[in-house]
């Protein structure tokens, strides 16, 4: 009976709950959205101030075009410095003591357990800029979902590896041109090796060029300028290439602090349109109780309880909102339930609004009995 009255009253308000529905459904998805989003980009923003903290300069290749200085050459042959062999510097500058660092991703190609689909090399101080300290000149990490294999040893290319630990379930890989979130499925199944040796791991992979790959991602840390030229000089002498190099904090001004604004105005668009939604539906539940509420007394007066006219009410301002909760499921279980949080936070919310309504009706029918004597046994 309750629930033919509360599809009576949906059919009465039908443009109404139907305009309601949507648009709240609508508001509480993009926040939700806009939410997840702007947590990736916190941490991304965590990460670039580590960055801009330490220093750290990044270095891009300079496609365009240019024509050789003949007066620079000559000048560079008059003082030309003894050739650096490019295996050497690499092992030294990827070392403990050097101040560079790289990362680059390996297939696996039956190194070690078919469970792990790839190798990501962090190379010289990429695992200190990443979270990930360690002992001795190599080591191994698994993700999170692997921690079982925490302790056990890998025999990889020759080299017998123990996992020293898990890398945790916020890991995630930073570089200014780069950023892979911990939820990304390419961080899930990837096995983590750190390494100070450049030389070994080089060896242990010959046919994947790491010396070539690992100038694509290179970084220095707190360099002098003597340093960032000499790195520039070794690059353009191998490949002919200008090797330009920028600081993390002149970087991202442009790319990333632009985007955490956008961010932000957009959350704080979407949450003031909720609190104006939410105060929209209360006055319309006032007016929706309101305009019945002959039809709640008439009710009453014919044997229903007062408690079955609050549970009308009630159902009424439950079935509005029963869209935008399940917009709301479907976004978090997209999302792996990230921002589990606000399921129980909407739902108190929506049982708020239920008891506020069922309680301001019962309120009115009350006054109104009162006033007009209607039953004598309320």
């Amino acid at each position: 009976m309750v629930i033919k009255q509360i599809l009576r009253d949906l059919r009465k308000e039908w443009s109404w709950a139907f305009f309601y529905a949507v648009v709240a459904t609508m508001i509480a998805m993009a926040i939700l959205y806009l939410s997840v989003s702007f947590s990736s980009v916190q941490r991304q923003s965590a990460a670039i101030r580590s960055f801009v903290d330490q220093n750290v300069i990044m270095f891009q290749l300079k496609t365009v075009q240019m024509e050789a200085n003949r007066e620079a050459t000559v000048l560079s042959n008059e003082s030309k410095q003894d050739p650096v062999d490019i295996m050497d510097y690499l092992q030294h500058i990827l070392s403990k003591e050097g101040n560079a660092g790289s990362f680059v991703f390996v297939g696996n190609d039956g190194y070690f357990d078919s469970k792990y689909e790839q190798i990501l090399i962090l190379f010289g101080k990429y695992s200190d800029l990443s979270g990930l300290h360690y002992d001795g000149s190599m080591a191994l990490f698994v993700p999170e979902a692997h921690k079982e294999d925490v302790g056990k040893e890998f025999l990889i290319s020759g080299q017998n590896l123990r996992i020293a630990d898990s890398a945790g379930s916020k890991y995630s890989l930073f570089h200014p041109l780069h950023f892979i979130d911990s939820d990304d499925l390419m961080l899930s199944n990837t096995l983590i090796l750190c390494t100070r040796d450049f030389q070994t791991v080089n060896g242990m992979f010959p046919w994947w060029g790491l010396s070539s790959e690992v100038f694509g991602r290179m970084v220095l840390v707190d360099p002098s300028d003597k340093e960032v030229d000499q790195l520039q000089r070794i690059f353009y002498e191998q490949s002919g290439t200008l090797y330009t190099g920028i600081s993390t904090k002149d970087f991202t001004q442009v790319t990333t602090s632009a985007s955490i604004r956008a961010h932000r105005l957009y959350i704080w668009f979407y949450i003031l349109s909720g609190v104006l939604l939410l105060i929209l539906l209360i006055c319309n539940i006032i007016r929706v109780i309101e305009t019945h509420i002959a039809d709640y007394t008439v009710h009453h007066l014919y044997g229903a309880p007062i408690r079955t006219i609050q549970k009308r009410v009630g159902g009424f301002v439950l079935a509005l909102n029963m869209l935008p909760i399940v917009g709301i499921v479907f976004v978090l279980f997209r999302n792996e339930m990230t921002l589990w949080y606000v399921l129980p936070l909407g739902i108190a919310l929506v049982a708020g609004l239920c008891l506020f309504a069922a309680m301001y009706a019962s309120k009115r029918i009350g006054t109104m009995n009162n006033l007009q004597n209607l039953r004598r046994d309320y």
